[in-house]
């Protein structure tokens, strides 16, 4: 009965830690739900980028990264194809740009966002001036448009800017975006410009040459302009080629590093709740003497990286998922994208991992597998639940979310194993009940077979006793006169019928076992 009672205790030990480690776990991922709406919108513009279509608005842009990789390529010599590619590489940076602008402005909470000319009916196709605008609620925002140059020679493209008459002069007054290792060199480059311009111009006003003195001072204005309008693009021209070349590698690897960031943020708010937790369980474990300091230490440190492991899962994946589902070309999957969905797949996909390594050890058989994926399944739909009511209830980045989904876990554990004992309380009766009535239809049967041996035996032989019965009583009627062998013979015959034998069967015997020293037999 002991060991009964010790391994219930164990069972219910092992089952309570399972449960608390569960709805920790829910409540480190379900934190992580605003971190992956944000990285997941986030890299879902990259896809965008890839596509050259926004499944969740419907817009169809005018160019994407894998249109331009699929653009002709001028053969004719090694040159002209180089210089084909670095053309059209162009093309492949202003996507990747307005992508990457677009996923930090999300990742930060911005309301601007970019846009390609060619993509605005203001500006039509091939614009002449101006590459990409800023929006904001819907309209250009004043002094935000560019102009993105990826060139060979810098210097030369500065030069059609700068001078009066220039080839480029029409891109004055805007910003000018270029590759990132040309930046410092280009600014460098104008800012001299401007001050040789302004030396020139001062000989020429001393020797009376006053329109060209007032050119040349025009010109190095327009330098000096133009330096401060010099913008980087945020891509190396190696970049830019690699996207011409390669645009879904490249696409993946922005999603990869979106997530891996969304991951580095969610690892930090796992460590956060599973380090408090921890905290509080050990401190309380040690000072009720069940551990000592350095056990509790090397525990807490153990849980906080195992927590944070998990928040970086959590949240990398999930931004991941969310950005695929968001760009989906269904629109239930759209829809989902907008709901903890993405997070909660991730959960289940670590939750229901656990339960199978379980099965597979063989610390668990089938039916306890899928009573653990019913029990897991629940807890999520219910941690999901609550978390958006604890965000609700706890304004707080992560932690009304976390709370909320531990605590919906947690509810739902408990009301499914309650449910759980009470089916199993039910089965058992049904058992007992068909238990019992099992044995009662059985001794029902056997009831009936004595019943009706009782009946034949009573029709064979209750004449006989009658009959027998009445010659008792008519021998004992008779033995008052004295005719003692008659009713000694009667009662032995009586006896016989009852299945009794008697010792005496006449006076005679009788009289002469009262004078032996025979014992009584009765």
């Amino acid at each position: 009965m002991t060991s009964t009672l010790h391994h219930a205790t164990a069972d219910e030990n092992e089952n309570g830690q399972r449960h608390h480690h569960d709805a920790l776990r829910a409540g480190i991922t379900l934190s992580a739900l605003e971190t992956v709406e944000r990285f997941g919108n986030a890299s879902a513009e990259f896809l965008v980028g890839y596509r050259g279509v926004d499944h969740q608005s419907g817009q169809t842009l005018s160019r994407s990264l894998k249109g331009i990789a699929d653009y002709k390529v001028n053969t004719a010599t090694a040159k002209a194809a180089r210089d084909n590619i670095k053309q059209q590489a162009g093309f492949s940076a202003e996507i990747a740009a307005t992508s990457r602008d677009n996923a930090e402005a999300t990742i930060k909470g911005s309301k601007v966002r970019v846009a390609r000319s060619d993509d605005l009916q203001q500006y039509g196709r091939n614009h002449p001036v101006v590459d990409r605008v800023q929006i904001l609620d819907g309209k250009i925002i004043e002094g935000s448009q560019t102009q993105m140059k990826f060139v060979g020679n810098p210097e030369k493209l500065l030069q059609d800017i700068g001078r009066e008459n220039g080839r480029f002069s029409r891109y004055r007054g805007i910003k000018l975006e270029l590759p990132s290792e040309q930046c410092e060199g280009a600014k460098a480059f104008c800012q001299q410009q401007s001050e040789n311009l302004l030396r020139q111009s001062e000989k020429a006003a001393q020797l009376g040459k006053t329109e060209v003195a007032a050119k040349l001072r025009a010109e190095a204005e327009n330098f000096k302009q133009l330096a401060a309008n010099i913008e980087d693009s945020g891509l190396t021209t190696d970049q830019a080629i690699f996207y011409r070349e390669y645009p879904r590698i490249a696409t993946l690897r922005d999603i990869a590093r979106t997530s891996h960031r969304a991951g580095m943020e969610g690892a930090a708010f796992g460590a956060v709740i599973g380090g408090c937790t921890s905290i509080l369980n050990n401190v309380f474990a040690t000072a009720k003497g069940d551990m000592d300091a350095a056990t509790a230490g090397a525990n807490i440190a153990q849980d906080v990286g195992k927590a944070a492991a998990l928040g970086y899962v959590t949240a990398a994946a999930g931004s991941a998922l969310k950005a695929g589902m968001q760009q989906s070309q269904q629109q239930a999957l759209r829809s989902m994208a907008n709901t903890c969905v993405p997070t909660m797949a991730v959960n289940a996909c670590i939750s229901l991992s656990a339960s199978i390594k379980r099965y597979v050890v063989g610390d668990i058989d089938e039916t306890e597998l899928l009573l653990e994926v019913g029990e897991k399944g629940a807890g999520m739909l219910a941690s999901g639940m609550m978390a958006g009511l604890g965000q609700l209830a706890i304004p707080v980045p992560f932690v009304g979310a976390a709370i909320g989904g531990m605590v919906g876990y947690t509810l739902s554990a408990i009301f499914y194993q309650s449910a759980l004992d009470a089916a199993r309380g039910a089965a058992i009766s049904r058992e007992n009940l068909q238990r019992v009535r099992a044995i009662e239809s059985a001794a029902r049967a056997r009831i009936a077979v004595e019943q009706t041996a009782l009946d034949a035996f009573i029709r064979a032989e209750a004449t006989d006793l009658l009959h027998q019965t009445q010659d008792l009583f008519s021998a004992i009627d008779r033995s008052e006169n004295g005719n003692t062998d008659t009713l000694i013979v009667a009662i032995n015959q009586y006896a016989t019928l009852l299945g009794k034998q008697l010792q005496f069967n006449s006076q005679a015997q009788f009289d002469d076992f009262m004078m032996s020293d025979q014992a009584l037999r009765l």
